[in-house]
């Protein structure tokens, strides 16, 4: 009763609304915590890897039904989820956010929504709407207008780092629809985390043999060692909050938590790194967030329930 008490208190709308704050914030924390980690010399993929594998063997032990991970239907998606969501945007984040920043990486994380809605829109799975599509598109434009002027506060920026960029939003568009049409039936949330995580684990633990990046550094401190204990706890929470947010929503919805990643990474950006940015990037972050609004001024659209 209690439980349902609580329940009844708490309307749909404001849990989805708290999942994609938390998410947004939790994402922004764990690029500037990549960033901490990477700058004192730990490659990229090593740190993608350990983060993805702490946290989906943190999600497997709190799991009653670690069975499920081995089902051969859900093989695909987490493979196809991992890639998509994980492996790939996490590892050109980690990346970019030596050579630019947390605020400008986080930025990268802002533009899905709009690709991921005419993604969606196409595929019958989003209503057409006008004042959606304008209010994402605001938010679009203020972000590439960000880049802009990141790319000309950045000295001799290399444009090889603003294209690999671009390949975030790319592929997290295409996680946000791919995970909502080929959602499992009758599998929870923390399951689907899990097995997305270590499957990223596993493949960015194969990619990094490919390459020979080693995911043992002999630079390693214990300073390194519990950024990333810390980065693994983060990220069992964020994508366990990630897949709640997914089961709940639209993939339109969901696809501009990004948004506000973009948001606290600029915060965050200025009250940990000392970044500084000018009132042009600071307008464009605002316009992001009345974009976003007007393009939500007529409710959430809950998915599953």
């Amino acid at each position: 009763m209690i439980a349902s008490a609580q329940r009844s208190f708490i309307p749909p709308q404001a849990t989805i609304w708290g999942l994609l704050l938390a998410n947004g914030f939790l994402i922004a924390l764990m690029l500037a915590l990549a960033k901490a980690a990477t700058s004192q010399g730990m490659p990229a993929i090593t740190y993608a890897f350990w983060q993805t594998l702490i946290a989906g063997t943190l999600l497997l032990v709190c799991t009653q039904k670690r069975r499920s991970l081995l089902e051969r239907r859900l093989t695909r998606y987490f493979l196809i989820s991992g890639l998509t969501g994980i492996a790939v945007p996490n590892v050109i984040g980690f990346y970019l956010v030596t050579k630019l920043g947390a605020g400008f990486t986080g930025i990268m994380y802002a533009l899905p929504p709009i690709f991921t809605f005419l993604l969606a829109a196409s595929m019958g799975l989003e209503k057409r709407s006008g004042i959606k599509l304008t209010g994402l598109s605001i938010a679009v434009v203020a972000c590439a207008w960000i880049v802009l002027q990141r790319h000309s506060e950045i000295s001799s920026p290399n444009l090889l780092w603003f294209a690999m960029g671009l390949v975030i939003p790319a592929m997290l568009s295409i996680g946000n629809v791919y995970r909502s049409v080929a959602w499992p039936e009758d599998v929870k949330p923390m399951i689907l985390a899990a097995g997305t995580l270590l499957a990223s684990a596993a493949t960015l633990g194969l990619f990094a043999g490919l390459t020979g990046t080693s995911i043992f550094p002999e630079t390693t401190g214990l300073q390194l060692v519990g950024i990333v204990g810390i980065q693994g706890l983060l990220t069992s929470l964020t994508y366990l909050c990630a897949f709640e947010l997914q089961r709940r929503s639209t993939p339109v919805f969901y696809s501009q938590l990004g948004a506000v990643a973009a948001v606290f990474g600029l915060l965050i950006g200025v009250i940990w790194f000392r970044e500084n940015y000018s009132l042009t990037i600071w307008l464009g972050a605002f316009l992001v967030i009345l974009g976003l609004r007007i393009s939500n001024r007529r409710g959430v659209q809950t998915g599953a329930p």
